[in-house]
């Protein structure tokens, strides 16, 4: 299988991550899983092409010349896609179809539409490999000698991707008198992208760009938000990160998956947003995309909307500007931090399902882990109250620049052996040791101690 590049991480691809944080109704608790797409360091998923084919093939293999013959055919065609959007010319990109007024036809009229909206930087098509046979039945609709081709793309947002971002496609092509042409593309599963969304719409903020098919009047909400929510990471975090974000809104739940490589679950109205994006290891992230939830996020009030926004953009930007994973009650907690800093909330409001628990004596063992925040699995509200106070308390005992510092030293700094980063968790206890004077486990029981004093304290 051809993919995409990719990161042995948590979330955005190692399973599906997702990490966002959020609040219903009036305050109420945070949502947002984190095995999927998003959060710390990590991809998006891309599904295997050929997915569904069964092995019954229409023809006998091509011979080596044959397939030569039809790789350099797929590569002439998709040249002719990435000239046409360079040109901006729809009759060369629909010279490439094969029925122009097919569904398929029409989604490819759209897209082309929605490509010149956006302000792209590049747009290529680059390797490619033949994806399984077709089964003799889906053959017969198109053609005997049609066949399968997947081919990995890149593309970049002018002004907002420091590099560029890589996409997957499966093409079925057939052969017609006039040559070779792509009559679909579900084939194979092709991972849904931006400019597939119908009715795209593209608002420009000072800091943000937001792209998508939800009512304008909300878009231009989120553009705000979003604008916003930048100044406030600048303030806390520094401003060495790529501060000119990309927030993603689509209209409808079976969207909002399709773009997630997901399937339109229970889980996934848990999560507010998602931060999505791919990280080789040790290096920066260069082109994340915010991808709100067109269900979660608008039953949100709008202090709730202030507070998944900036979460999710201070995944941008501690994505952006680091190199290396850090434990996830960090990364969770240090995003709900920058989120409801300014806010003036009662930790004990905020956190309320949490000390519930903790009341009940069900509270936390141990800060975090991954388990806690898969929505599959478990309420997740309680990991991003938990994470956020253990954030919190830090900052109460030692301050915010200290320890934005010992977020930056587990994720990069040259304070700590290389040998060692495999391991973020081994990190993270020599951290605490060298930048607080405390072991974490002292910490952690200091944690726990003061989550039962905030459990006293009723609101």
């Amino acid at each position: 299988m051809t993919r995409v590049r990719r990161v042995a991480a948590i979330t955005c691809c190692a399973g599906l991550a997702v990490g966002y944080a959020g609040l219903t109704g009036q305050l109420s608790g945070d949502l947002g899983p984190h095995g999927g797409s998003t959060s710390v360091r990590h991809s998006t998923p891309t599904a295997q092409p050929g997915g569904g084919q069964t092995n019954q093939v229409a023809s006998p293999l091509p011979t080596v010349d044959e397939q030569s013959a039809r790789m350099a055919a797929a590569r002439h065609l998709l040249s002719a896609r990435a000239a046409a959007v360079k040109a901006g010319s729809k009759s060369m990109w629909m010279a490439t179809v094969d029925v122009p007024g097919s569904a398929f036809g029409r989604r490819q009229s759209v897209a082309f539409d929605n490509l010149i909206r956006l302000p792209l930087g590049q747009f290529s098509y680059g390797t490619m490999q033949p994806a399984p046979a077709l089964g003799a039945a889906r053959a017969h609709q198109v053609g005997r000698k049609a066949w399968v081709a997947t081919a990995v793309g890149t593309y970049s947002l002018a002004g907002f991707d420091r590099g560029p971002c890589s996409f997957e496609a499966t093409f079925t092509l057939v052969q017609r008198p006039s040559g070779w042409r792509i009559a679909d593309d579900t084939d194979g599963d092709t991972a849904r992208q931006i400019w597939d969304l119908p009715e795209l719409k593209v608002l420009r903020g000072r800091s943000s760009i937001v792209i998508g098919n939800a009512p304008q009047a909300r878009m231009r909400d989120y553009r705000a938000i979003a604008d916003s929510a930048v100044r406030r990471l600048n303030g806390v975090w520094g401003t060495d990160w790529n501060a000119h974000v990309v927030v993603v809104t689509p209209s409808t739940m079976g969207e909002y998956a399709a773009l997630l490589s997901r399937t339109a679950d229970k889980a996934l109205d848990q999560v507010a947003a998602v931060t999505q994006g791919v990280i080789e290891p040790g290096q920066r992230a260069q082109g994340d995309r915010v991808v709100v939830s067109p269900k979660a996020f608008t039953a949100l009030q709008p202090s709730g909307r202030r507070v998944v926004i900036t979460h999710e953009l201070a995944h941008v930007a501690t994505r952006s500007s680091t190199t290396e994973p850090v434990p996830i009650w960090l990364s969770e907690g240090m995003a709900d931090y920058v989120a409801y800093s300014g806010l003036d909330l009662p930790r004990e409001r905020v956190a309320g399902e949490l000390l519930t628990l903790v009341r009940q004596g069900k509270g936390p063992k141990a800060l975090p882990t991954a388990v806690d925040f898969d929505p599959s699995r478990a309420t997740i509200a309680p990991s991003y109250s938990g994470s956020w106070l253990a954030v919190s308390r830090l900052v109460d005992l030692y301050g915010q620049a200290r320890v934005v510092a010992f977020y930056r030293a587990i994720a990069g700094g040259p304070t700590f052996d290389q040998a060692a980063r495999s391991d973020p968790e081994a990190v993270s206890a020599q951290a605490f040791t060298q930048l607080f004077r405390v072991s974490e486990a002292q910490f952690v029981k200091g944690w726990k101690r003061y989550l039962k004093t905030l459990a006293g304290r009723r609101e």
